[in-house]
C-alpha cells in the first residue's frame, strides 16, 4: 500500500494527517494486524513518552484464579484475560511442549528418543531439566545468534554494485553465538559491540565485537568517485547505517532519522545525531588484524623489517647484474651514458633464458618462454609471478609488448593485482577503445578513455609501453618513450597494493575477469617501486635492456661481484625462509579506525552545508533521567576513547531503553509478536505496548539478574502463558483476533533457515558442527562485477545448520527467499511471514528437499529393518514427533507401497504439521 497526496481542485483541502500516514506505514510493514493499530491515545505535548519513563517496578497485579499462574509473568497477562472477560486455554501436552521448546531455544527438532523420555518422565522437574538442558546446548547460541544478525543486518559481501565477498566476517557471527552460548552479560555484550577494542583489556573477542558497526553493506563504487561532495555524500549514507543500527538495536529508536532535521515524532534534535555521529565518525568498512596491538605490532614490525631485508637486496642483486648487462652493452656499440641511468626496477622479467624464472613465478594456460620471449600464443596463456615483497602505492609497469592481432580487447601487457583480482592496475589493449592502450582498473575507477591514436605497429613489431602512478593519483601512459596521451588524475590517493598479497600477471588483465587475455608476445617486462619520470621513460625505451640474457651479464662480472651478488642471494633467501614460515595474524571484517576531525552539524544533511562544530555525545531526552547526553569529551577527542565514553552512557543505571528493548525482543521471539509489535522503535511512531507494565517488570528483572539472559529465557518459557495450547477458540477470536492479549500460544511457522535444518535433522543428514568459515552454497561469478550463483552442493560442509551459510547479497537461494529468508543487507528485526503459490513450488521441486526425502526413505527403512509399515512410523516420529493414527498409518503405508517411500516421505515434509510449531 502507497499513500500519495494530491492536490485537488478545491478552495479548501482537509489538512494532511501525517502521523495517521505514518501509523498505515508502520501497519503495512507489518503485513496489517489489526492489533497495531489499537495505539495508546497520544499524550499531552508535556508529557514524557512511556519509553523514555524510568523503569518501575509495578505492583503484581490479582487475578480471579490464583490456580492458573506459574510465575509472576502470568499474573500480568491473566490480569489482562480477566478484564476483557477471557480465559487462558489449557497447558499444551508433554509432546506438543517438547517440540515447542526445542525449536525455541535450539531450533531444533526433538529426536524421537528425547520425546519419548520426555512424555515417560512424571518428575515435577521434568520441565525444568529439559529447559536447562536446552539452554546448555551449543546450538542454543546458534538458535538465538541468528535472531541477533537478522536484527544487526550481517551480512558476508558488500552488496552495491561490486558485491565483494567478505571471506572473514565469519567471526563476527561466531563471536555472537559464543556469547549466547556463555551466557555473557548484556550490558558487557553491549559495550564490545560498540567499544571492545577500546575497553582495557584489549582481547581479540572484543575487536571482533566491533565488527557490528560494519557488518553491513558498504558503497565501494561512491566511495571512489571522483567528485570530493558525492564521495562525502556516500560517506553520511555510511554513517546514518551506523547511527541507525546502534540507536535501533539498543535504544529502540530511530535515530537515523533526525540527520536532517529534528526527529518528527520523537524529542530527538538533529544535534543529538550529530553527537553520536561524532561518536562513530573513526569507523571505516575493511579487514583487520584481531589480536592484542601489542602482539600485532611485534609481529608487523618483523615481518616489515623481512620485507625490506628482501626489497634492498633484490635491489642490489639487480644492480650487480645491470653493471655486466652495461659492460655487455658497452662492448656492442651502444652509447654507455645511455645505457646506464639510475633506474633499478623492483622486480624485471626478462625471458632469454627460461629457468631464470623458476623463482619468480610460474607459467600456466599454455604459455612458453622460447626464442627470447614470454609467448601468449593460447587462451589462457599468461605468468603469474610470485607476490611482491612491499607495499606498492606510486609505481610504474613496463613491457616491451607484440600483438599478434590488433582487433584483440581486453587482455593485458602487464598487470599489478591484489589477491583473486579484486584490484589491479594494467597496461590494456583494446578493452574500450578498439586498438587504442588504456591504464585499465576494476570497475574502471582509476581508468579514463584516452585521445590517442590506434596502435599501428603491425603484428611481430614491438612496441614498448609504460604506466606511471604517480603519489597524488596521477596517471601516465607511454609509448614507445613519449606520453601516448595527456597525464590524468582520477581522484583520490593512488591504490594501495599489499606486499605478500599482491602478484604480477603478464598476458591477463585479472583474475576472474571476462576475456582477460592478450595474444601475442612479451620480451621484457618490469615493475617499479615509484612513478618514473619522463626522461627516464625515454631511457628504458632507448636502452633496450632485455637485448641482454642474465648469462650473459654474469659472465662480465668479475669474481668479487660475483661474490657479492651470491651472498645478496643467500641473505634474501633466508628472509624469505622465515617470512614464508611466520603464519599471518588473523584478520576480521570487524572496520578500520582513523582519527577523525571534529564533526560538524550539516543544515538538512546537506555535505555542502556544514554548521557548527559538536562535540561527542548521546541522546539529551534522556537528561531527566540522570542520563546526561554529554560525554565529557571535546570535539578532537580519541576515536577510541569516544566509543568507550558512548557505551558508558549506553549501559547507565538510568538508562531505561536497553534492557527494555532486549526483554521486547526475548518476547518476541518466544511469542511471535513482542509486547511492542515494532521491536526497533518504541518511540512515538512505533506500536504501542500491549502489556506496559509486565515490560517494565520484566525489564527490571533482568537488571537485577545483572543481564543475564538465560535466566530471562528460563523465567519466560517456564510460564503458564508460554505453556499453552494452541487450539484456535472462537469465543476469544472474536475479541482478540490477533492473540495480543495471549489467551493461547500462537502457531508458528519455521523460518526459512529452521525448516530448512529439519529437514536435515530429520533426514539425518545434518552435519552439527559449531562454528568456523562460512559455507558456500554458490557458483561466484567475477564479471563483470561480483555476483552468486545459487548452487544445490552436495557434501557435508553443506549439510551444516543455516546459520552457518555464507550470506551474501546477491546470491539468495530460491528455496529460502520463497519462505523469508530477509535480505542481509537490511536490518530485520521482526520478519515477514508471507504464503505464497511459490513456497508450494518450491518445496515440491526443489532438489535438495527431494534429496533430503530420499535420505529419509533410507533412514526410516534401515531403521525398522525394511518393513514399509515401520518405516511409515518412523518418517511420523522424526518428522512430526509423534506416532500415526490408525488410520493415518493405513493411509501412508499404502501409498508408500504404490507411490514408494520416498514419495510419502516428500509429502510429510510438505505438510503444515512439519512447517509450523504449535
Amino acid at each position: 500500500m502507497r499513500v500519495f497526496h494530491w492536490v485537488l481542485p478545491m478552495r479548501q483541502r482537509e489538512p494532511s494527517h501525517s502521523a495517521s500516514v505514518a501509523v498505515l506505514w508502520i501497519w503495512t510493514a507489518m503485513a496489517a494486524p489489526f492489533s497495531a493499530l489499537q495505539t495508546a491515545a497520544a499524550p499531552p505535548a508535556t508529557e514524557t513518552h512511556w519509553s523514555l519513563r524510568a523503569i518501575v517496578d509495578p505492583p503484581v497485579p490479582a487475578a480471579r484464579d490464583s490456580s492458573w499462574p506459574r510465575n509472576t509473568i502470568d499474573y500480568f497477562t491473566l490480569a489482562k484475560l480477566e478484564r476483557a472477560g477471557l480465559s487462558p486455554s489449557p497447558a499444551a501436552d508433554a509432546r506438543t511442549l517438547i517440540r515447542r521448546l526445542s525449536f525455541d531455544l535450539i531450533g531444533l527438532p526433538p529426536a524421537p528418543a528425547e520425546i519419548d523420555a520426555f512424555v515417560r518422565d512424571s518428575s515435577p522437574d521434568a520441565y525444568d531439566r529439559l529447559v536447562e538442558r536446552l539452554l546448555a546446548s551449543p546450538h542454543f547460541g546458534e538458535r538465538w545468534g541468528r535472531h541477533w544478525l537478522d536484527v544487526v543486518r550481517y551480512t558476508e559481501s558488500q552488496g552495491f554494485e561490486y558485491d565483494k565477498l567478505r571471506d572473514n566476517a565469519w567471526h563476527y557471527r561466531d563471536y555472537i553465538i559464543q556469547s549466547f552460548n556463555q551466557n555473557k552479560p548484556y550490558d558487557v555484550f553491549m559495550r564490545e559491540q560498540i567499544a571492545g577494542d577500546a575497553l582495557e583489556p584489549v582481547t581479540s573477542q572484543g575487536m571482533i565485537a566491533t565488527s557490528l558497526l560494519v557488518c553491513g553493506p558498504w558503497d565501494e563504487a561512491g566511495n571512489a568517485q571522483a567528485n570530493v561532495a558525492q564521495r562525502m555524500a556516500t560517506r553520511e549514507e555510511e554513517m546514518e547505517d551506523v547511527i541507525g543500527v546502534v540507536g535501533q538495536t539498543f535504544l529502540g529508536l530511530t535515530v537515523n532519522c533526525a540527520r536532517c532535521h529534528n526527529h518528527k515524532f520523537d524529542p530527538i534534535p538533529q544535534t543529538d545525531y550529530y553527537r553520536i555521529k561524532s561518536v562513530f565518525e573513526g569507523v571505516k568498512h575493511g579487514e583487520r588484524t584481531i589480536v592484542p596491538p601489542d602482539h600485532a605490532e611485534r609481529h608487523e614490525a618483523r615481518q616489515k623489517r623481512l620485507k625490506e631485508e628482501i626489497a634492498e637486496t633484490e635491489q642490489e642483486t639487480s644492480a650487480i647484474e645491470w653493471e655486466g648487462a652495461r659492460e655487455v652493452i658497452r662492448a656492442r656499440g651502444a652509447p654507455a651514458e645511455k645505457a646506464s641511468p639510475d633506474i633499478r626496477p623492483l622486480k624485471e622479467w626478462r625471458f632469454t633464458d627460461p629457468t631464470d624464472l623458476a623463482h619468480d613465478g610460474a607459467l600456466e594456460g599454455g604459455a612458453i618462454v622460447a626464442d627470447g620471449r614470454l609467448q601468449l600464443h593460447k587462451s589462457g596463456a599468461l605468468f603469474r609471478s610470485t607476490p611482491i615483497s612491499r607495499d606498492l602505492q606510486a609505481k610504474s609497469l613496463e613491457a616491451w609488448v607484440s600483438l599478434s592481432d590488433l582487433s584483440q580487447g581486453g587482455g593485458s601487457a602487464i598487470s599489478l593485482e591484489t589477491q583473486n583480482g579484486g584490484a589491479f592496475d594494467a597496461i590494456v589493449f583494446g578493452e574500450r577503445q578498439p586498438r587504442r592502450w588504456t591504464a585499465g582498473s576494476e570497475g574502471f575507477v582509476r581508468t579514463r578513455d584516452l585521445n590517442a591514436p590506434e596502435e599501428s605497429v603491425p603484428p611481430s613489431g614491438w612496441v614498448h609501453m609504460v604506466a606511471t602512478y604517480s603519489t597524488n593519483g596521477e596517471v601516465a601512459l607511454y609509448r614507445n618513450g613519449v606520453l601516448y596521451a595527456a597525464p590524468y588524475t582520477p581522484g583520490g590517493s593512488p591504490k594501495l597494493f599489499p606486499a605478500g598479497e599482491s602478484r604480477v600477471l603478464l598476458g591477463m588483465r585479472h583474475t576472474g575477469g571476462g576475456k582477460p587475455f592478450l595474444t601475442g608476445s612479451i620480451l621484457h617486462a618490469a615493475l617499479y617501486d615509484r612513478a618514473l619520470q619522463s626522461n627516464e621513460v625515454a631511457a628504458l625505451h632507448s636502452q633496450a635492456p632485455w637485448s641482454v640474457s642474465r648469462k650473459d651479464s654474469l659472465a662480465a662480472l668479475p669474481a668479487s661481484r660475483l661474490r657479492e651478488r651470491a651472498r645478496l642471494l643467500e641473505q634474501a633467501q633466508r628472509a624469505r625462509t622465515e617470512l614464508e614460515a611466520m603464519k599471518p595474524l588473523p584478520v576480521s571484517y570487524a572496520g578500520k579506525r582513523e582519527q577523525p576531525a571534529p564533526t560538524r552539524k550539516l543544515r538538512r544533511g546537506d555535505v555542502r552545508s556544514p554548521e557548527e562544530i559538536v562535540r561527542p555525545g548521546g541522546l539529551s531526552a534522556l537528561a531527566a533521567l540522570g542520563v546526561e547526553p554529554e560525554l565529557g569529551l571535546e570535539a578532537d577527542a580519541a576515536e577510541g576513547r569516544r566509543r568507550a565514553r558512548f557505551t558508558e552512557w549506553l549501559s547507565h543505571p538510568n538508562n531505561p531503553l536497553p534492557a527494555r528493548v532486549m526483554m521486547n525482543r526475548l518476547w518476541q521471539f518466544h511469542f511471535g509478536s513482542g509486547i511492542v509489535a515494532t521491536p526497533n522503535d518504541l518511540g512515538k511512531s512505533g506500536a504501542a505496548p500491549t502489556h506496559p507494565e509486565l515490560l517494565d517488570w520484566l525489564a527490571r528483572r533482568f537488571i537485577d539478574s545483572r543481564f543475564d539472559l538465560k535466566a530471562m529465557h528460563k523465567l519466560i518459557v517456564q510460564s503458564a502463558t508460554y505453556r499453552q495450547r494452541s487450539e484456535f477458540r472462537k469465543d476469544a477470536a472474536a475479541q482478540d483476533a490477533d492473540n495480543a492479549l495471549l489467551w493461547r500460544c500462537s502457531p508458528r511457522r519455521l523460518e526459512a533457515e529452521t525448516l530448512r535444518d529439519a529437514m536435515l535433522m530429520a533426514s539425518g543428514e545434518i552435519n552439527l558442527g559449531v562454528g568456523g568459515p562460512s559455507f558456500r552454497p554458490f557458483n561466484e561469478l567475477k564479471f563483470p562485477s561480483n555476483s552468486y550463483e545459487p548452487a544445490d552442493k552436495l557434501g557435508a560442509e553443506f549439510n551444516r545448520r543455516s546459520v552457518y551459510r555464507m550470506n551474501v547479497n546477491s546470491g539468495k537461494e530460491p528455496m529460502l527467499d520463497a519462505f523469508d529468508c530477509p535480505d542481509p543487507a537490511v536490518k530485520t528485526p521482526r520478519r515477514g511471514i508471507t504464503t505464497t503459490p511459490l513456497q508450494a513450488l518450491a518445496l515440491m521441486n526443489n532438489t535438495f528437499v527431494q534429496r533430503q526425502a530420499d535420505r529419509l526413505a533410507e533412514r526410516a527403512l534401515s531403521e525398522s529393518g525394511g518393513a514399509i509399515d515401520g518405516a511409515v512410523a518412523r518418517v511420523y516420529q522424526r518428522c512430526l514427533g509423534r506416532d500415526p493414527t490408525a488410520e493415518e498409518a493405513a493411509v501412508a503405508s499404502l501409498s508408500a507401497k504404490q507411490r514408494g517411500l520416498p514419495r510419502f516421505c516428500w509429502t510429510i515434509l510438505n505438510t503444515t504439521e512439519f512447517m509450523y510449531v504449535r
